[in-house]
């Protein structure tokens, strides 16, 4: 449940996500909780509409129309062009007997182009009401069957002369009313008023049942929320309904990719193009549903025919910088494309973000003392049971009680388990910005003081880089997230060390500068990892290889040079984890089977937890890495489990990444300078299984006792690297590549 003692007026989107959290809690029956929650929103902001309103019709629906008044008024004024505004303050008046009061609303209303059904029956209970009132009888209704955030039976016309209106009048003012609040609800979707908007779906919903717009908006809030399952039948109805809407099919599509059913998803991506080919936001959805699937190549296609259509066109899909990133993470995979075309593509993202916001940079007002404690922003959609979130725990929990620093986290995502807890533990504040727009956020850390601005995501999802092009902090590093540069020039750093990015070989690649660290990263073995088990080929005579790859890094690069090894050394055979269940496993098969390797020499497996993951290593003699896009977390898991990996050293960052972990831990002797190398080496340990094995009995300790295993000497020296980028701001000096040092001992 949102926390509602950090409710504060200028966090709108807090706001209105409280308040849908509230609506949620509402429709499930929970009614204290939800009006908790409606008057924390209301002490932070009274005069916000929709927590006004849903407080009223709380009361309302708990019988206790009089309490709910002067809510549902409040909501009225705040926003008169809402219809459930009007009809909800009328219901409470006519319920508390304010008749007088009801018909001089309902005649302002009528002035609004408040019309309809629910109009006309409420004039005709009004019009009964005061009838009773003239006969002496009483007038009090109990309140009607509501529905907790619908529209209450309400609204009315002006009188019951009028309300014998024909049937063809009274359609024509229901369209009237249905494109009326067509515009509204158009209008506060544009204006980012969410919880507005989505109390205002859910009741065109219900009073449009055979109009599509009402479920279409709503579904797409559901799956915002993360309601996917919930979502998928709102989306169906709008698609039902609106069968030549490619917006709705997008929708649809993109919702079924995220609960995995993706011949559907892919189904109804495809007839979105059909119905608007020019349509980009299709194009980067298809592109990212078969990213989804490991299908680099053809998503990778996708999304540069997305990005032709924006170039073409100018018609720019809402979510344009983040499709961008999309398509430059996927490049980096693909084995065609060189390091000098990668950096090119990347500067220009750079240019495409930065270039409108360069000018509008701000003049920071931070205290310039150089020695003072240095707030921290650490921005991530990462910070859960995720590769991001387990490096940065064993630095944040060296660094979170030392005096030199305050650290803040921005995250990204809602998504939420024990490791986001213990990491919350290690934060002065911990502040949910999935909801907020670039500009806000970029606002929020101006307000928030911070001193040094870290992005740990780069160009994978949900990251915020555009607000970093927008400069909301005097210091700003890219880390851990992404193994290549942003492409930003307001990004100031770029975390890395010597062995994977050997210093002055590796600027020109990166548009910030480098600063080094002992190792890039701490890392801590998985706390349920079993013990490491003894040489698998000491038992059956031949080297076992294995892949703990995500399938998009098994490219047709790879799978030949894998291929090559397994026909080098012919009674290896390669274990194969994490393939999805929906049909990869034959095209791996098909693949291998061209090169001539024969399917019985392949071990197959699909995603499994952590556990069995980290148990199957001890099947494993010999890991094997990618090219281009070369393994990090499952190197290290690898190590930790004594499993060493043979890898090629490559000439991008990207590619650089496996040789660097083997440097760190002294494994140069797996380190292969090309392919032809890459193979003896794998020969010489089919040869030498005794020496393979001494080596897997010590590997986890070395790893230990290595620069990456000791997280407190990496958060000492990520401190004393922040401390130097910080004083060369202070000193008005541009950024420069430099290696973190310790302070010499007085």
């Amino acid at each position: 449940m949102t926390h509602v003692d950090t409710l504060q007026p200028s966090d709108v989107s807090k706001l209105d996500a409280a308040c849908a959290k509230g609506m949620e809690l509402q429709l499930a029956g929970q009614l204290d909780l939800a009006g908790q929650l409606y008057r924390a929103i209301l002490q932070a902001a009274p005069q916000h509409a929709a927590a006004n309103y849903c407080l009223g019709m709380l009361h309302v629906q708990s019988r206790r129309p009089a309490d709910g008044v002067p809510y549902l008024k409040a909501a009225l004024l705040a926003q008169l062009e809402v219809p459930d505004y009007w009809l909800g303050y009328l219901e409470a008046l006519i319920l508390v007997d304010r008749t007088t009061a009801a018909r001089n609303i309902l005649a302002l209303g009528l002035q609004h182009g408040l019309a309809g059904a629910a109009v006309e029956d409420f004039a005709k209970r009004l019009e009964a009401q005061s009838t009773r009132a003239a006969e002496g009888k009483s007038t009090t209704e109990a309140p009607r069957p509501t529905k907790p955030l619908a529209t209450v039976p309400a609204a009315a016309a002006p009188n019951v002369t009028k309300s014998r209106k024909s049937t063809r009048k009274s359609r024509r003012n229901e369209d009237l009313l249905f494109h009326k609040q067509e515009a509204t609800l158009l209008s506060l979707v544009g204006q980012h008023k969410n919880a507005a908007a989505l109390t205002l779906a859910r009741s065109m919903t219900e009073r449009f049942p055979q109009r599509g717009l009402g479920w279409k908006i709503l579904g797409a809030f559901m799956s915002t929320e993360g309601g996917y399952e919930k979502a998928l039948g709102v989306m169906q109805t709008a698609v039902r309904l609106m069968p030549e809407d490619a917006e709705a099919h997008v929708n649809l599509g993109v919702t079924l990719a995220k609960v995995q059913r993706f011949a559907e998803a892919e189904f109804h991506l495809h007839r979105a193009l059909e119905l608007n080919p020019e349509l980009a936001a299709a194009h980067f959805r298809l592109g990212m549903t078969l990213e989804l699937q490991g299908r680099y190549a053809d998503a990778e296609a996708s999304l540069r025919r997305g990005r032709a259509m924006e170039l073409r066109t100018g018609n720019v899909a809402g979510d344009d910088e983040l499709s961008y990133s999309h398509l430059l993470f996927l490049m980096s995979h693909n084995p065609s494309i060189d390091g000098e075309e990668l950096l090119a593509e990347h500067r220009r993202y750079g240019k495409h973000v930065e270039t409108r916001l360069r000018a509008s940079w701000p003049r920071h007002a931070n205290d310039r003392n150089p020695d003072r404690c240095l707030t921290v922003g650490f921005v991530s959609g990462d910070l859960y049971e995720h590769s991001v979130g387990q490096f940065l725990e064993p630095i944040v929990a060296h660094l979170t009680n030392r005096p030199g620093v305050e650290l803040h986290a921005y995250c990204a995502n809602s998504q939420s388990d024990a490791l986001s807890r213990r990491l919350q533990a290690h934060f002065e504040s911990w502040n949910p910005i999935d909801e907020l727009s670039d500009s806000a956020m970029a606002s929020k850390i101006m307000d928030d003081r911070i001193d040094v601005l870290i992005d740990l995501s780069g160009h994978t999802g949900h990251n915020r880089l555009p607000v970093f092009a927008r400069k909301p902090a005097p210091v700003q590093v890219s880390w851990l997230g992404y193994p290549g540069t942003t492409g930003l020039q307001a990004m100031d750093y770029y975390l890395a060390d010597k062995n994977w990015l050997p210093p002055g070989q590796f600027d020109r690649m990166f548009a910030e500068k480098l600063a080094y660290l002992p190792d890039r990263w701490a890392f801590k073995p998985h706390a349920g990892a079993p013990a490491v088990g003894p040489l698998p080929a000491l038992e059956t005579g031949r080297l076992t290889f294995g892949s703990f790859h995500r399938l998009g890094k098994i490219n047709s690069a790879t799978i030949q040079l894998w291929s090559q090894l397994l026909l080098a050394v012919p009674q290896a055979t390669l274990l194969v984890l994490g393939i999805p269940v929906d049909g990869p496993e034959k095209h791996l098969l098909e693949q291998f089977a061209a090169h001539g390797v024969e399917p019985q020499r392949l071990t197959l497996h699909g995603r499994c937890t952590m556990d069995i993951y980290l148990a199957f290593h001890n099947q494993v003699d010999i890991g094997l890495d990618t090219l281009t896009y070369a393994g990090a977390t499952t190197t290290m898991h690898s190590l930790s489990m004594g499993v060493p990996t043979l890898t090629v050293v490559g000439a991008t960052p990207q590619a650089r990444a496996g040789a660097g972990i083997l440097a760190n831990v002294g494994l140069d002797q797996f380190i292969a300078a090309n392919t032809a190398d890459f193979i003896e080496k794998a020969r010489y340990w089919a040869e030498h299984l005794a020496e393979l094995a001494d080596l897997r009995a010590g590997l986890r300790t070395r790893l230990l006792q290595s620069p990456g295993g000791q997280p407190e000497l990496i958060a000492t020296h990520f401190e004393a690297a922040l401390r130097h980028m910080w004083r060369r701001w202070c000193a008005g000096s541009p950024a420069e590549s430099f290696a973190a040092s310790l302070p010499v001992k007085q």
